[in-house]
């Protein structure tokens, strides 16, 4: 029997028949390395496209804001402004207040203004919900001077580390989830492989779940890249993960009887 590797299985996946008999027979473990790698190709474009709109709003929004941001000192737990007034900075191209910094003290909390940013005396208030707030007294802040060099420096720095960081988060959701899909996905494989007349161990099912997976993860990202929104996707790309599934036990199920399982596995 031939034996594929995992790069082939991204494409063999739609169609071949040999490349299930072949993940059931001489592929070993549950096939959480293929999904991670798998997991790691997929997230790539959306990666990509944060790291491009995190640039362009450094360098094409993040400047409009800062031109309306005022000198802020902080000294001894106190901050000042260079005037002892409201400064109001409206989100970009709306009248909408995004970030309030009062160092005045006409306004102390989030309850008394709509932005959902706010900068007072001795506070940093960022509201994250309209339940949840949350406060950062400048009694622990060192004494600095926040201006638009500094700002400016801390962007461009985290820009560098942002992508890889972005990434590595991303690729772990991805494979938890997935990892997670073709555990659950193995009871019904071995449901369907029953229907057959044959069994397996679980974690070969566990494997063959994870390679069916991949038409429908694969499409997913086509449609994401190309920006094509999908009606009723979770349903469809659903139905897709289990035609498939039945696909994989189907083409394993022409296998000799002896020759269903990977080698070490005990044939029911």
């Amino acid at each position: 029997m031939r034996k594929f590797t995992w790069w082939q299985a991204l494409w063999l996946s739609f169609f071949s028949r040999q490349l299930y008999q072949s993940v059931a027979r001489q592929w070993r473990g549950i096939g959480s390395l293929y999904l991670l790698i798998l997991s790691a190709l997929v997230v790539l474009p959306v990666t990509m496209e944060i790291r491009a709109d995190y640039l362009a709003f450094v360098e094409n929004d993040l400047p409009l804001y800062l031109d309306e941001l005022p000198e802020l000192t902080i000294q001894n737990g106190t901050a000042s402004t260079p005037e002892d007034r409201p400064y109001i900075i409206n989100e970009k191209g709306t009248t909408d207040p995004f970030i309030v910094v009062d160092t005045s003290g006409k306004i102390t909390d989030l309850e008394q203004t709509s932005p959902p940013v706010l900068i007072t005396a001795d506070r940093l208030y960022i509201r994250k919900s309209d339940v949840e707030t949350r406060s950062f007294d400048f009694s622990t802040f060192p004494d600095m001077t926040i201006d638009r060099s500094l700002i400016e420096r801390f962007m461009t720095t985290t820009s560098k580390f942002v992508p890889p960081f972005t990434y590595l988060i991303l690729v772990t959701f991805a494979w938890s989830w997935r990892i997670t899909q073709a555990m659950v996905y193995a009871l019904l494989a071995g449901w369907f492989a029953r229907k057959q007349g044959f069994s397996m161990r679980y974690p070969s099912f566990v494997r063959i779940s994870a390679v069916a997976l991949t038409p429908a993860i694969l499409i997913d990202m086509l449609l994401g890249i190309l920006g094509l929104p999908l009606p009723f996707a979770n349903v469809l790309f659903m139905v897709l993960e289990v035609m498939y599934l039945r696909f994989a036990i189907q083409s394993i199920s022409q296998l000799p009887t002896d020759k269903h399982d990977d080698e070490s596995s005990i044939i029911a």
